[in-house]
């Protein structure tokens, strides 16, 4: 017979789901934040005269801080608990972009990077803390596929939605966007 939906099975099929849309959702804004600046770089160049080394750098704050942040996030879910470190690495990212919004500098500009790392470094410990300890053994292939899945398509949205905004309507008000997405 035909299959059924996970939204019309049984309820562990439809906690299954509900656990796995709610993580790839946000390690999919997790990606996104990784290029919430590199499709603003041209305007940020141009507005803060930076050059390409300059405005490299903020990347580099953003990977430093991410990857000593990931090292540590482990530790902080074990303690805290997946749900209260994730939300706290939203509000990173929230911060981040409300920063960028109004940033006046190059200073500005490296806060962001290293609030919107700090904020990435969470994703990978609680991510799949969650996913281990609220989806099915039966689904979990099927839940790190769509994980893996999900941040491809943060990474693939980031780029066409920030400079899209920013084109339209000025790059701070694209990282007041990014802002509404991750208040999501």
């Amino acid at each position: 017979g035909a299959s059924m939906s996970a939204a019309t099975e049984s309820p562990a099929a439809r906690h299954d789901f509900a656990a796995i849309s709610l993580i790839g959702f946000v390690h999919g804004v997790s990606h996104f934040f990784h290029l919430l600046l590199p499709p603003l770089f041209p305007w940020l160049m141009a507005d803060f005269g930076l050059s390409f080394t300059g405005i490299g750098a903020t990347m580099t704050a953003f990977f430093v801080v991410s990857a000593i942040g990931q090292a540590l996030a482990g530790f902080a879910v074990d303690r805290f608990g997946a749900a209260r470190v994730l939300a706290a690495g939203i509000a990173c990212f929230i911060a981040a972009a409300l920063l960028l919004s109004v940033a006046d500098g190059y200073a500005a500009l490296i806060v962001v990077a290293a609030l919107a790392g700090l904020g990435n470094s969470v994703f990978h410990p609680a991510d799949f803390t969650v996913l281990n300890r609220h989806v099915s053994q039966a689904r979990l292939g099927h839940a790190f596929s769509m994980h893996g899945l999900s941040g491809n398509l943060g990474w693939a949205l980031a780029p066409v939605f920030m400079t899209g905004i920013a084109a339209g309507a000025g790059w701070r008000s694209a990282a007041l966007a990014a802002a509404g997405l991750a208040a999501l």
